[in-house]
């Protein structure tokens, strides 16, 4: 007299085994896909305007460091407390998204700092 039960420990599925399967491509166009029209990009008259938010230039570091020649190439072993590396990571976030340039970096930010400060002390 055996029972049929369930194992007590299973393996847990894969979590892609839900997923729907992928739709089949067609090689060659059918009369119909070829008639259709490319998608459309929005015009002026359907994008809405952007609010205008005020953006926080970045310092741009002195004249001898803005040489193209000279890089950001160095590694210095620095240490930060956590709440001051969350929010430089923070802020350098904010700068890239509302400015749209994606070449401010930590580093970046940190060499224009360490430069504004020297400056301002006569270094």
């Amino acid at each position: 007299m055996s029972v049929q039960r369930e194992p007590a420990i299973r393996r847990p599925a894969h979590p892609a085994a839900d997923l729907p399967e992928r739709p089949r491509v067609v090689k060659d166009p059918t009369p119909a896909a070829v008639d259709q029209q490319p998608t459309q990009l929005p015009t002026e008259s359907t994008i809405r305007p952007v609010a205008d938010v005020p953006v926080t230039s970045v310092v741009s570091p002195a004249p001898e460091a803005a040489s193209p020649v000279e890089k950001l190439s160095e590694q210095h072993n620095v240490r930060l407390r956590p709440s001051t590396k969350a929010r430089l990571t923070r802020g350098v976030d904010k700068l890239r998204y509302e400015t749209g340039d994606r070449s401010i970096t930590i580093s970046s930010v940190t060499d224009a700092a360490l430069i504004e400060y020297l400056t301002k002390n006569g270094c």
